[in-house]
């Protein structure tokens, strides 16, 4: 069930990055060719930059939990074999569980401080919020993602490997 969700949440998120790439593009190219040949700037093409960049930081991050793609030190993983390799990637998982739930935990209630509420863009005069809501969705996402890796491993032993767009856990 978990693996399903967590799939059905790696496909929104790649949706969500390519719209965020092409509305990154379509904006800095924009204020681009406003500013410098129609010699009339756009104010509002850096901030739709700025915050399409931030929230495909953050699902990029998600996405790259899901398909085992994130930055790592292997050494140690490289060399162990069997139930001991399984046990350190469960400890491993359950950490990574364990900051990602803390760190949406603690965006939750940053969100729903009031100071948050009212806070808007500069140039577009848009809520904050919408731009402060990348932590925890893509936190989530990167928990729901943690929790199918860790039910995975449990299920199938600790071993990766990976077919086509996804990670399966043999």
């Amino acid at each position: 069930m978990i693996h399903k969700i967590s799939n059905g949440i790696f496909k929104v998120e790649k949706l969500f990055a390519i719209i965020l790439g092409v509305s990154m593009l379509f904006s800095l190219t924009s204020g681009v060719l406003y500013r410098y040949i129609l010699k009339a700037p756009l104010v509002w093409s850096d901030e739709v930059a700025i915050f399409s960049l931030v929230w495909l930081s953050f699902i990029g991050g998600s996405m790259s939990l899901k398909m085992q793609n994130s930055a790592s030190i292997t050494i140690v993983m490289d060399l162990v074999k069997g139930k001991l390799r399984q046990v350190l990637l469960i400890v491993g998982f359950v950490i990574l569980l364990s900051f990602v739930g803390y760190i949406l935990y603690l965006s939750i209630g940053w969100l729903s401080s009031p100071n948050i509420q009212v806070q808007k863009s500069t140039s577009m005069g848009m809520p904050m919020i919408y731009a402060y809501l990348s932590i925890p969705v893509s936190f989530f996402f990167m928990f729901i993602h943690l929790l199918d890796l860790l039910i995975q491993t449990f299920k199938n032993g600790g071993k990766f490997e990976k077919v086509g767009e996804e990670v399966h856990v043999s």
